[in-house]
């Protein structure tokens, strides 16, 4: 079974980034996005990262912001029981794209997978070689 993806963030940002990703590689099933509106609480959000995550063994939540509600909800949720959370921040295109593309079944990998082309998908053009 392929691991879960959830996208976690502030307002339209998490749609936004996946309906790109979608454009680029077609439907993806298991994408799944939770949006923080201003009327939200931490705890409301945080019980629909868990409804998204009900049945997997472990999910992979990437998240807009470092420190923002959404991370801080689901951080707390990754320190207590329930399903295996892996959470990195800095939610861009390209490390969505590599984490769909990577069929990987080990959440902590896929994990790797989203931290170095989070990294790797910020270029200074006038810095560039190519």
């Amino acid at each position: 079974m392929s691991v879960p993806i959830i996208l976690a963030g502030h307002g339209r940002l998490p749609s936004g980034v996946g309906e790109a990703a979608e454009m680029i590689l077609g439907p993806q099933s298991r994408l799944k996005v939770c949006e923080l509106s201003p009327r939200d609480s931490p705890e409301e959000f945080g019980r629909r990262v868990l409804e998204l995550a009900h049945d997997a063994d472990g999910v992979l939540v990437l998240a807009d912001l470092h420190g923002g509600s959404p991370f801080n909800a689901v951080r707390a949720l990754a320190a207590g029981p329930g399903p295996r959370i892996e959470l990195v921040s800095g939610l861009n295109l390209p490390m969505l794209l590599e984490v769909l593309l990577h069929t990987t079944d080990d959440v902590t990998e896929l994990a790797g997978v989203a931290r170095a082309a989070g990294r790797d998908g910020v270029v200074d053009v006038l810095e560039s070689t190519w």
